[in-house]
């Protein structure tokens, strides 16, 4: 359990918080490539409390401002991207993707103004197929981090996000407390639970690395034909990033990796962008990705998590599996478990078990990080070195480092 005031400490990000400051120490991933088309209609995003907008500009440059025009505060977001830059619709002025006013045309001829205005913007840079944006100090800025589901071309890559309405430690937490899988994510219920009751107890041993928690877990784990028991290798990494290596098919050798990261939109809401990465398998074989049939539906409390208590065995009575459409029965359930802790978890009525160690090491490490910031260190998984930038392969749950 944390208390109160540590508690606030770990979970609030917004601007002038010690938690907000050691967040804006981190690249963090804001979009994905392609949903942002050149001079295409900007999106209104929310970044660590802040009110964003996203666009490419008619170069191809990605631009991210602060969402209220400098004139007289008109969200940019309903503006239009022209001219080299985003045009705010009240008067038309113009912003650079990095911030400088580029016309002011209802002004005099003339005038100066646009040379004493500019937006508030934030540096962009992409990779892997994702849009990642900086907030901090510009002369603390580090190096993005090239992990290997972003770099990696010997395989095939899905990215994705979604939202969810709760604080992203929570969420964090709930992907790295990997025991939960065998209870929540457990079709045939009643008929499985019997079987996981005679199976031995979760096993876990967890390591502090350069960039955060490796995590070694023997466990059972949902299937369709019941829990089995295996091991599951698991990542942290700083400040709010998991990462999960799957073997594509029992005992087949190939692996596949799930990378995500639990965005702060603000104190109370997270966006999940996720990068999947398969390499090429033991024949060559590219792993195909499964193709999502229609639009997602996200799951909530106005949907009951798509809930079928009475025709649905599993403990929660939301479905596993729901194949042809657009619910994710895993991503419902995880959401549920989640946002029923609360807006922000209170941490102070909790009871630990014995395999929740590894969360405690995670808030630890998060608490010294925010320390480090505010003592003007840097915190964990900060990358300054080109050549410690690199890749980092995750084979069978061992973890070793390749330029």
């Amino acid at each position: 359990m944390l208390d109160a005031e540590l508690n606030a400490l770990v979970t609030r990000v917004g601007p002038g918080t010690p938690g907000g400051d050691f967040m804006r120490r981190y690249w963090h991933p804001i979009g994905i490539s392609a949903d942002v088309k050149t001079a295409d209609q900007p999106r209104q995003v929310r970044l660590l409390g802040e009110d964003l907008v996203l666009f490419r500009d008619d170069q191809g440059r990605i631009g991210l401002l602060g969402s209220q025009c400098s004139h007289r505060c008109t969200s940019l977001a309903y503006g239009r991207v022209e001219d080299g830059g985003i045009r705010c619709p009240f008067h038309g002025w113009l912003y650079a993707v990095d911030g400088r006013c580029l016309e002011t045309p209802a002004e005099p001829d003339g005038s100066t103004l646009r040379e004493r205005v500019v937006q508030l913007s934030y540096p962009c840079q992409e990779l892997g197929g994702m849009i990642f944006a900086y907030m901090g100090p510009a002369d603390s800025m580090p190096l993005l981090p090239r992990y290997e589901t972003l770099v990696r071309e010997d395989g095939t890559r899905k990215v994705d996000y979604y939202g969810i309405n709760s604080n992203y430690l929570q969420n964090l937490e709930g992907a790295f407390d990997t025991p939960h899988g065998a209870y929540l994510h457990t079709d045939n219920w009643s008929v499985m639970k019997h079987r996981l009751a005679s199976m031995p107890k979760p096993e876990i041993s967890y390591e502090e690395t350069e960039y955060g928690i490796a995590q070694r877990v023997y466990k059972s784990s949902p299937s369709p034909t019941g829990p089995t028991m295996g091991v599951n290798f698991t990542h942290f990494f700083m400040p709010y990033g998991f990462i999960r290596v799957q073997e594509t098919h029992r005992n087949s050798g190939d692996w596949k990796k799930f990378q995500s990261w639990f965005v702060p939109a603000d104190d109370t809401h997270t966006l999940r962008f996720l990068s999947s990465f398969a390499p090429l398998g033991t024949h060559g074989e590219p792993y195909e990705w499964p193709i999502e049939t229609g639009t997602l539906t996200p799951p909530g409390p106005e949907n009951d998590y798509f809930r079928d208590y009475y025709h649905t065995d599993t403990i929660s009575g939301i479905p596993c599996r729901t194949i042809g459409s657009s619910v994710k029965g895993f991503m419902a359930q995880d959401s549920m478990v989640n946002e029923t802790q609360g807006a922000i978890v209170d941490r102070t009525k909790e009871h630990f078990g014995a395999h929740d160690g590894v969360l405690m090491a995670t808030r630890l490490m998060l608490l010294k990080g925010i320390s480090d910031v505010q003592h003007g260190r840097d915190p964990k998984h900060i990358i300054r070195d080109v050549e410690q930038n690199v890749m980092v392969y995750v084979r069978s749950g061992e973890v070793t480092e390749h330029v």
